[in-house]
């Protein structure tokens, strides 16, 4: 009986401790589940953030890069001396730029460093029809320095700011006119670009300038000398169809010892050379045969100014003129002064009626030259092999019609009259019929479309 009592004492003992240890083990597999779902929730959230942030990140990349670019292409023919044969289809042109904000009211402190900073890329992939494949502009951009509209620069590669031609390059390209380009300066330089303008009034119009300091030399990365190349553009807009420019530029010392100067500038599709250099064929100053010059140029110069028309939906006109002197080390014999000049009419379809408006016409006369029978100079570097640096002066009437399709795509179809003028004494020389004849069919034409975004 005892043992009968002790053991019924043992299970009433026991029976409710297991009930206990029953309902523990369930609150803790209880808590367990909750722990995990707190965990999950937790991951998931963390996820979510993360995703946020990343979308958030590729928001803000999409806004701050812009991707543009333009393309031309078209079929292209000519005379035999014109360098546009056999006649057949090309792509004329094609270059990608990409821009990126970097930042804008970047201060120290309290203090306003700059309102914007920037950057942008040209890819020049093809020009005249050939695979360039390099870098056009590269440039970093600092807007606003110190809040003020006078002061902005342009650190790295960037078209050289003379005159108005260079304006249809690169970006320009999309709305150029014409689908030859002009005679004017341009071409791309490695240094700093400085510019800034007023905001304009009614009485006095708008004032600007554009500067710069660059290495003077035409392939990219490059310095044959330590001296650099200077420019300065002033413009003033008097009224809002009235655009003025002057400019000017001076290079020091370019070349050396091992290698022909080159200099950074281009008019149209010459630059500063020593006479001779790169062409196989014979250079004739004053009637007779001279040996080619040295590797070095002292210095060089040039001075020119636009006046710009545009009256709004009617027409626009524009004059340009420009001296550039070229001069050799050691004496006048190699040196060189070319002269090059520009007047071109657009004619706005708008003018005529509303349904007329996607249309424009123009004409275009223009030339570059030493304007000096006894001394010559290559005045289109493609013409290098074939009359070299005996063309006294280039000359070129062009008629175009266009039709805007859309705002990002344009068709173009031109005629260009082309002459190269000779120097004295040319057909007296060796090869001289040669270089005759390679300058007299220089005619051509083209029907394009040019596309943009």
């Amino acid at each position: 009986m005892k043992r009968f009592c002790a053991g019924v004492l043992a299970l009433c003992v026991a029976g409710p401790a297991g009930a206990q240890d029953a309902a523990l083990m369930e609150k803790i597999q209880a808590l367990e589940e909750r722990v995990q779902q707190l965990e999950s929730e937790q991951a998931a959230e963390v996820d979510r953030v993360t995703s946020a942030a990343e979308q958030s990140r590729a928001a803000d990349w999409t806004r701050r890069v812009r991707l543009g670019g333009s393309a031309d292409a078209g079929f292209f023919g000519g005379q035999p001396d014109s360098l546009y044969t056999p006649d057949g289809f090309k792509i004329w042109d094609s270059r990608t730029f990409i821009d990126a904000s970097l930042g804008q009211d970047v201060r120290m402190g309290e203090t306003l460093l700059f309102r914007d900073i920037g950057f942008s890329f040209e890819w020049n992939l093809v020009r005249l029809g050939d695979l360039e494949n390099d870098v056009g502009e590269l440039f970093a951009e600092f807007q606003g320095v110190a809040g003020s509209d006078w002061a902005n620069l342009q650190v790295g590669r960037f078209q050289i700011p003379v005159g108005e031609a260079y304006l249809l390059y690169s970006r320009g390209y999309a709305s150029r006119w014409f689908v030859s380009n002009t005679f004017g300066p341009w071409w791309w330089d490695e240094g700093i670009k400085a510019y800034g303008s007023s905001s304009g009034s009614e009485d006095y119009g708008k004032f600007g300038y554009v500067a710069s300091v660059s290495d003077g030399d035409t392939p990219f990365n490059t310095e044959t000398d330590g001296d650099k190349q200077l420019t300065l553009k002033l413009f003033w807009d008097p009224t809002s169809w009235l655009h003025l420019s002057a400019s000017a530029l001076r290079t020091g010392e370019l070349g050396n010892d091992d290698a022909n100067a080159s200099g950074a500038l281009w008019l149209g599709e010459t630059w500063a050379r020593p006479i001779g250099a790169g062409s196989d064929q014979v250079v004739v100053q004053d009637g007779a045969e001279i040996a080619p010059a040295g590797p070095i140029l002292h210095d060089t110069w040039f001075a020119g100014g636009d006046a710009i028309f545009d009256f709004a939906d009617k027409a626009r006109i524009w004059l340009s003129y420009g001296n550039y002197e070229m001069n050799a080390r050691g004496g006048s014999t190699y040196d060189r002064t070319l002269h090059e000049w520009l007047a071109e009419l657009i004619l706005r379809g708008a003018w005529l009626g509303e349904g007329l408006r996607p249309f424009y016409a123009g004409f275009r006369a223009q030339g570059i030259g030493t304007y000096d029978d006894d001394e010559g100079y290559v005045l289109d570097m493609r013409q290098n092999d074939r009359i070299g640096y005996n063309m006294e002066s280039l000359t070129q009437y062009s008629g175009v019609i266009g039709w805007d399709i859309t705002p990002w795509l344009r068709m173009r179809s031109e005629y260009t009259r082309q002459k190269f003028d000779l120097v004295d004494g040319v057909r007296g020389v060796t090869n001289g019929d040669e270089i005759d004849r390679n300058a007299r069919d220089a005619d051509y034409y083209a029907i394009e479309l040019g596309v943009s975004f």
